[in-house]
């Protein structure tokens, strides 16, 4: 028996659509045993492991099976328990983690036999975006390029001081429904604005520098779009700022909302939530930690 740990990601972080990406200490663990029988998947919820069917459990075996295709066996029978930190439909990367969840876990079966690029290439194959991918693999704030198929990335250490408040609307919002409201082409000028700015986060976070970070997360294509989809929108970022977040954004397609702080955490959570209400949103805050790892193996083979 084994289990399987990969952390929640943020992704885009404003301007950085579609490549840069963030772990978070809220994790999917996956616990996989043999079992004497026909396959089953179970999930914890209060404690208890009941059978229950859900996306995310669909996507770690549709993952694992993938591996075990790629070496030419069958996959033996498993006993598979999910327990799910991670809020599913909200823009927290639970698909992507649940893929790189069964990947790893059949990899691990298979004594290792494909590398982390070729696992996280197939990952990025099912899921669709690096963004989410990378991070949930490799652990830290990522910015990922696809290049003629392949994906490459570079990680950075964010600095010990940020903590990440997610606030979490109680709804979800499809990835589908929210690409949906984006445009074919682009505004020029709007492009050459988005790029400066992530690129001027990733240098901020590199260097420690947090001052203008609240700048550098203002993103004018794709959260403009989007904002309709979710009531309260533009005064959960008003709020956040002005109890003291260092930078706000929507967390990956929404709805869930994040806040950068160095401090004022319950300040900035509070405000968020109220503003949420203040539309007739109910919604929950998350006070979380940049993780540092990724994807990781615990127990033996």
């Amino acid at each position: 028996m084994f289990t399987v740990r990969v952390p929640a990601t943020s992704a885009n972080l404003g301007p950085g659509f579609d490549t840069l990406g963030m772990a978070l200490d809220l994790y999917l663990n996956i616990e996989i045993e043999i079992s004497y029988g026909m396959n089953q998947v179970f999930y914890t919820t209060g404690g208890r492991a009941q059978p229950r069917n859900i996306p995310a459990e669909d996507l770690v075996v549709k993952a694992m099976h993938k591996v075990f295709e790629k070496v030419g066996r069958e996959i033996p029978p498993l006993k598979v328990t999910i327990h799910n930190e991670i809020p599913i439909g909200c823009g927290l990367g639970s698909s992507a983690a649940a893929i790189a969840a069964g990947l790893s876990a059949a990899n691990f079966m298979v004594g290792q036999r494909y590398s982390l690029n070729q696992i996280m290439n197939w990952a990025v194959q099912m899921e669709g975006h690096a963004d989410n991918i990378v991070p949930a693999m490799v652990g830290g704030f990522t910015t990922a390029m696809v290049y003629e198929g392949k994906v490459y990335y570079q990680r950075l250490s964010l600095p010990e001081e940020i903590k990440v408040v997610a606030v979490v609307p109680d709804f979800v919002l499809s990835t589908a429904e929210a690409r949906a409201v984006l445009p074919d082409k682009v505004d020029l000028k709007d492009t050459i604005a988005n790029l400066q700015r992530a690129c001027y986060l990733l240098a901020s976070i590199y260097n420690g520098d947090t001052r203008n970070i609240h700048m550098a997360m203002d993103d004018v294509i794709y959260q403009p779009l989007r904002k309709h989809l979710i009531p309260g929108f533009e005064l959960v970022f008003e709020m956040a700022a002005d109890a003291g977040a260092l930078g706000v954004a929507l967390s990956g397609a929404g709805p869930t909302i994040v806040a950068f702080c160095t401090g004022d955490e319950g300040q900035v959570g509070q405000a968020m939530m109220e503003a949420f209400a203040s539309h007739g949103v109910d919604s929950r805050v998350l006070y979380l930690n940049p993780s540092a790892e990724g994807v990781k193996i615990l127990g033996k083979r």
